[in-house]
């Protein structure tokens, strides 16, 4: 049951669209009608602007290593456990649930996979 508990929640983390919120919320853009049409860090960083761009990419980021961070929580010695809570948080950003499945590109969320991943797993 807690496997269950770490993938959905990876999967949801993953699917928080940070561009399209910060866009919305700061610009009133909407970032699937503008750009690419992608909600990701990139399309946010051209069409919001540069400090919806990074804050944007700090956020996803962070989303990426919060879902290492849950999968380290709830499976300490569970190293594959943490390596597919990073994959289903990769692709729920570029697959999110909340926008028909169309996301971003996965940048931010793949570095804060991988650097996660990476610090918990030389951390042994």
């Amino acid at each position: 049951m807690d496997d269950l508990i770490l993938y959905l929640g990876a999967f949801l983390i993953g699917s928080i669209p940070f561009g399209f919120l910060l866009a919305m919320t700061f610009k009133k853009i909407d970032l699937r009608k503008k750009g690419t049409g992608d909600v990701g860090v990139t399309n946010a960083w051209k069409v919001a602007g540069t400090p919806l761009g990074l804050l944007t990419l700090v956020l996803d980021i962070l989303k990426g290593g919060t879902a290492i961070f849950l999968a380290h929580g709830l499976s300490p010695k569970d190293q594959p456990d943490w390596v597919l809570a990073g994959f289903l948080a990769l692709l729920a950003d570029e697959f999110p649930v909340f926008f028909k499945f169309k996301g971003g590109r996965g940048i931010g969320t793949s570095i804060g996979v991988f650097a996660s991943l990476l610090y918990w797993m030389l951390s042994k």
